[in-house]
């Protein structure tokens, strides 16, 4: 099945401004709107039906996984530290984003991700002092960089795995 010519660069039209919303909402006041979360999900699997129809369930099941992984990790940092460490706006933007890549990239996104927090923190340390690395971050802005990019590995580096 032939896909629409236009079909990938509005999917990352879409996807740019949805990750460019939750980045600024997130910096601004540490919070991931459900709604941009939903909408994140929902063109990521409408782009997977309007490609790989065959596939769109094992990519639910997938975000589903996602969800339910990150959500542990969460809970278990909680349960070890009591704080939280991982908001459940971000649990959740990481499961929308599973929606939108191969399974075998999610590793790759959450590398990006956790790279680029990490360089963030690490800026703010030397350019404000040490008391920036208590701060709370935001990570969604993070996500959405690992999201992008491993989107970008996928769709225009002929990294196009599938789902195996």
């Amino acid at each position: 099945m032939g896909t629409h010519p236009y079909l990938v660069p509005a999917a990352t039209f879409a996807l740019m401004a949805i990750l460019a919303g939750i980045s600024i909402i997130d910096f601004r006041r540490l919070v991931i709107p459900d709604g941009l979360n939903l909408a994140l999900a929902g063109i990521g699997l409408g782009f997977q039906m309007a490609t790989r129809p065959a596939e769109a369930p094992a990519q639910i099941l997938f975000a589903a996984a996602t969800f339910a992984t990150v959500w542990l990790v969460r809970r278990g940092h909680f349960v070890m530290t009591g704080r939280i460490g991982l908001g459940l706006g971000d649990v959740k933007m990481l499961a929308a984003a599973a929606c939108w890549i191969s399974p075998l990239l999610l590793p790759v996104l959450l590398f990006v991700a956790s790279a680029s927090a990490l360089l963030f923190i690490g800026g703010q340390v030397v350019t404000v002092g040490p008391v920036a690395a208590r701060a709370r971050v935001p990570f969604g802005p993070f996500i959405a960089t690992g999201l992008g990019c491993t989107w970008a590995l996928e769709q225009f580096s002929g990294w196009n795995m599938g789902l195996v």
